[in-house]
């Protein structure tokens, strides 16, 4: 069950809603000062969070979106995502102090969309006109705020949800997502750019499978024509997830 009256501090930087700027057409977006911090400690400016509508999403509205109960849940903010005029988005999930794992140990989502929905690509709005310039290199990370980071720094980057979601579900063919249509391949340079834990082990000790992910990537956007190449970074580099 969703638990939203066991942490009282977190309930109260809650209930004060700050509207910290408005957009061009007048529109205010609103944030709770929790997740407006959060935002900022990932780099990113109030202009960029008012362009790209990110906004708390009510407490009594997370469960009717999720479709199901997570324990410890207590807030949880909107990404929408401005390629599509469908409104898809997900929500960043904030739990409890300590209630952040499931009890056999994993972990809890971080991010989660509309149960049944499909994975989508983040494109930030700066990026959307090199979506059909090949001579310009394209970056992808993994997650919303590492590509709209990017973007505001002025490097084309799109965001995948998980280093999986770039393909598909079923069968063992690895069929790219609908969305990577949208973007011309044939030509340009492509810079991956997973997270620095991507060869860690998981908590239990194994691997986690994700090399196979991001190399995998690599081959299907080769065989649309793009030249890929791994961004490694340092390790410990903060996520910012």
């Amino acid at each position: 069950m969703v638990s939203y009256h066991e942490n009282t501090e977190h309930l109260r930087k809650l209930k004060v809603f700050q509207v910290f700027q408005s957009t061009p057409g007048g529109e205010s977006m609103s944030l709770a000062p929790l997740h407006l911090a959060d935002l900022r400690n990932s780099g990113l400016t109030d202009a960029t969070i008012t362009e790209h509508r990110i906004e708390s999403v009510r407490p009594c509205d997370i469960r009717r979106f999720i479709g199901f109960d997570i324990s410890g849940l207590i807030s949880a903010y909107r990404l929408p995502f401005p390629m599509f005029k469908d409104g898809y988005q997900r929500l960043k999930l904030f739990y409890e102090e300590g209630m952040e794992r499931y009890p056999d140990g994993r972990q809890k989502p971080k991010y989660i969309q509309k149960k049944g929905a499909r994975n989508r690509l983040y494109v930030p709005v700066p990026v959307f006109p090199f979506l059909d310039d090949w001579t310009a290199t394209l970056h992808i990370t993994e997650g919303e705020k590492k590509s709209l980071a990017a973007a505001q720094a002025g490097i084309p980057c799109i965001g995948i949800t998980g280093l999986w979601n770039w393909k598909q579900p079923g069968g063992g063919l690895d069929w790219l997502i609908p969305d990577f249509e949208r973007i011309v391949w044939r030509g340009r340079k492509v810079r991956i750019v997973p997270d620095s834990d991507w060869l860690d082990l998981d908590h239990n000790g194994r691997p986690k499978n994700l090399k196979m992910a991001v190399f995998r990537l690599c081959r299907c956007l080769e065989l649309r024509g793009a030249h890929t190449e791994i961004v490694l970074l340092p390790e410990g580099e903060p996520s910012h997830d």
